[in-house]
């Protein structure tokens, strides 16, 4: 036991290399956690996705159809100015979100690709729900262009012109 007294032990020796394995090992941990973070945070939501509606010169997830109508008479749009472009295959989810009841009883739109359509859908009013009666739902192709059939029904007093809001959704973008 004397022995081990008389033993000199040098911590300063030791301490300096240890210090620095220590700082070096808990940077290297500090930034691979830093680098994981930021790049799961620079992530970029695009305004247009995969399959949108296209104008011929924008892109958008929404379009307003502006129409004369009449009371009690259908008005038929066969090539509207917007249409459907998909760049990638996909599930994707079409709602009128905005539409004035008191002018308008009816909105029908078809989206079709020679005999291929893509949904033929009616509303009588709008919504802010992406399922249920007052939406639909198409499985694109890629790439393809899809020609929009649009009917109007105006109601019993309609006269003049209306705006319809139509939105559209991509199931994963």
């Amino acid at each position: 036991m004397s022995r081990l007294r008389s033993k000199r032990v040098r911590i300063g020796k030791y301490t300096l290399p240890a210090l620095l394995l220590v700082s070096l090992a808990v940077g290297t941990v500090a930034a691979a956690a830093y680098v994981v973070l930021t790049w799961y945070m620079s992530l970029t939501v695009l305004a247009s996705p995969r399959v949108h509606f296209w104008d011929g010169s924008s892109a958008a997830n929404t379009m307003t159809i502006t129409m004369n109508i009449f009371p009690d008479v259908r008005t038929i749009d066969e090539d509207a100015a917007w249409n459907i472009r998909s760049n990638g295959t996909g599930n994707i989810y079409i709602r009128v979100s905005a539409m004035d009841t008191a002018d308008v009883a009816e909105v029908r739109i078809k989206a079709y690709v020679g005999a291929t359509t893509l949904f033929d859908q009616a509303w009588s009013t709008s919504t802010t729900d992406w399922s249920g009666p007052y939406a639909t739902t198409g499985s694109v192709a890629s790439p393809a262009i899809y020609d929009l059939w649009i009917e109007v029904l105006g109601a019993g007093t309609a006269f003049g012109t209306t705006s319809i809001t139509v939105d559209l959704k991509v199931e994963s973008p």
